[in-house]
């Protein structure tokens, strides 16, 4: 029978290891957006996370494990800050072009994390947290595209073919300035964040119905 003490001290127990993995997770994010996938090692998010060698191994079976992890709550973060753009109409704009505009905006401001998921430069199996993240978030896609025909905002087309071509259009905005900067070429020649909805828009017209 579990006295008050041992409930209180499995109770604490618990708490630091939810806090030591958020920890590991929060470590990892930041050497990714650093420096890429090659830069998160677990020694080094260890260290990061100002824990022991083998603390990491504890709560995620290896370093794939713990980038699926990241890439999973990153995914999530894209479909919230699409739908809390979509949601928020300061602008006269639709609610596709908010959603579309924080899809890229986010991709810009994470290139690491949106190469990790979508560059296909790390190759990894993708952990069932981030498989159901995928899950998720293509469902989330699929009803903005259904909900923008149904506005008029989007060509009527079937949407198992319009939804991967809004999402060809966002990818290669999205993976724009990471190519210039991956090329290291002139800086001047790829987008500024101030271009990005002149450039948007562009490319939204193309699948507005005539």
């Amino acid at each position: 029978m579990l006295t008050a003490s041992t409930s209180s001290y499995s109770a604490e127990v618990k708490e630091q290891t939810g806090d030591t993995r958020r920890a590991l997770i929060s470590a990892a994010s930041d050497l990714l957006a650093q420096g890429g996938p090659a830069h998160v090692t677990m020694r080094a998010v260890g260290a990061a996370a100002n824990v022991s060698r083998t603390a990491p191994y504890r709560h995620f079976r290896d370093k794939d494990d713990l980038l699926s992890t990241v890439a999973a709550e990153n995914l999530a973060f894209v479909k919230a800050e699409m739908q809390r753009a979509a949601a928020n109409p300061t602008t006269a704009s639709t609610p596709l072009f908010r959603a579309c505009l924080a899809y890229v905006r986010v991709a810009w401001e994470y290139p690491n994390h949106y190469r990790l998921e979508f560059g296909g430069d790390y190759a990894f199996k993708p952990s069932q947290a981030l498989e159901e993240a995928a899950t998720d978030f293509n469902g989330y896609f699929n009803e903005l595209v259904v909900e923008s025909q149904r506005s008029n905002t989007l060509i009527a087309d079937d949407v198992r073919d319009v939804g991967p071509l809004l999402w060809v259009l966002l990818h290669g905005l999205a993976m724009s300035n990471h190519l210039v900067a991956h090329r290291a070429c002139d800086t001047e020649t790829g987008y500024e964040t101030g271009d990005l909805s002149r450039v948007l828009g562009l490319a939204l017209r193309n699948l507005a119905p005539y």
